[in-house]
């Protein structure tokens, strides 16, 4: 004790508390020690369990993603907060969701995939392992069985060699693209995509690819590997020659040459048919489903990676799941009070469509 006292633990059990934000909070291993007058929380147990911690000017938050669980005020040296005791159906910090979800959660990511990250127990409360049948999987991923290749040996640094290809979508996005162009590092697997409106803009769009890899990492971009479109030519061509950029071509009428990009494009295409679907929204919502896509196979596992993450790869930097939700889901965004009247909602219904990127927070 603080006063080099000691006091005797009579008893040890898990706690179940209504917070004062209406949620769930279980306190494992809680000891109950009758001579003190205070019920204490240790920040550190709530710390290893997965919460966040937030003081400051005299208040303290705990989170858990982005769900705040309870709230308190500064006293003297404590902070305080009122809680009690509850085994009610409310609103649950500590849920256990099922592989389904993360299945949803990574886009209609791939049992396997699930399997590497769900080993490496980088699921928040996950339960179970064990993916059921998917039925936007089922109908929109099968395909003829490939004749095996010999895999072939990746770049040992990043911008080493960047794969491209487009990709012609036949339904329209809200934006009127028909169009994405992949770029695909070779070493980190990480892929970019830009929604297009005609070819004659990959160009443009590789321009401030190449400026931002560039800028991001420090390194210099040394080759382009394309195939034999038209939009790779003249001037696509004048641009490498005259930044140094190295530009290989496929053989004609060969796309398994430009095979990594080709794959992509296919295992983008798959999962922007699988969200859609699985969202009930309409095909013209595929640009937003692209974005998304994208995001997160940069942070699924891949085989020529042999289970790690292009973005953990590319940055060295290990990547978080908490924030990921369903795409289409519903979601609430608050109205600020200034944009309000005073019997108006404070909040409005929106769709999920992904994660925000120059920007903290999601899109809705």
């Amino acid at each position: 004790m603080g006063n080099d006292g000691a006091s005797k633990i009579v008893g040890m059990c898990d706690i179940h508390l209504e917070t004062n934000t209406g949620c769930k909070l279980v306190l494992k291993d809680v000891r109950h020690v009758p001579n003190m007058r205070l019920n204490l929380i240790s920040t550190g147990k709530l710390d290893d369990d997965g919460y966040t911690n937030y003081f400051g000017e005299g208040k303290w938050k705990l989170s858990r993603g982005s769900l705040v669980v309870a709230k308190g005020k500064k006293e003297s040296t404590h902070y305080m907060t009122n809680a009690k005791h509850s085994k009610g159906g409310i609103n649950v910090a500590e849920k256990d969701y099922s592989i389904e979800l993360w299945h949803k959660r990574l886009g209609h990511l791939s049992k396997k995939g699930l399997q590497i990250l769900s080993k490496k127990q980088l699921f928040p409360g996950a339960k179970g392992t064990l993916l059921k049948t998917c039925v936007h999987c089922l109908a929109r991923k099968t395909h003829r069985v490939a004749f095996h290749r010999f895999p072939p040996s990746r770049r040992s640094k990043v911008l080493d060699l960047i794969h491209t290809d487009v990709c012609f979508m036949r339904d329209k996005t809200l934006g009127c693209a028909s169009y994405y162009v992949t770029f695909i590092d070779d070493h980190s697997r990480k892929v970019w995509t830009y929604a297009l409106k005609t070819k004659d803009q990959v160009l443009d769009v590789f321009k401030q690819f190449h400026a931002e890899v560039e800028r991001e990492t420090g390194l210099k971009l040394k080759c382009v590997r394309v195939d034999n479109g038209g939009e790779y030519r003249g001037p696509f061509e004048s641009y490498c020659r005259l930044h140094g950029i190295k530009l290989q071509k496929s053989v004609p009428k060969a796309p398994q040459k430009n095979g990594v990009a080709e794959r992509m494009n296919r295992t983008i295409c798959e999962r922007i048919k699988c969200m859609l679907s699985h969202a009930k929204l309409p095909k013209s919502f595929w640009g937003e489903a692209m974005r998304t896509t994208v995001d997160l196979i940069n942070i699924s596992p891949l085989v020529p990676l042999e289970g790690d993450v292009p973005q953990r790869v590319w940055t060295g930097k290990e990547v978080s799941y908490e924030h990921l939700r369903v795409f289409g889901c519903k979601a609430y965004v608050h109205v600020p009070k200034d944009e309000r009247a005073k019997l108006d909602d404070k909040a409005k219904p929106c769709i999920f469509m992904g994660y925000g990127r120059e920007e903290f927070g999601y899109r809705l």
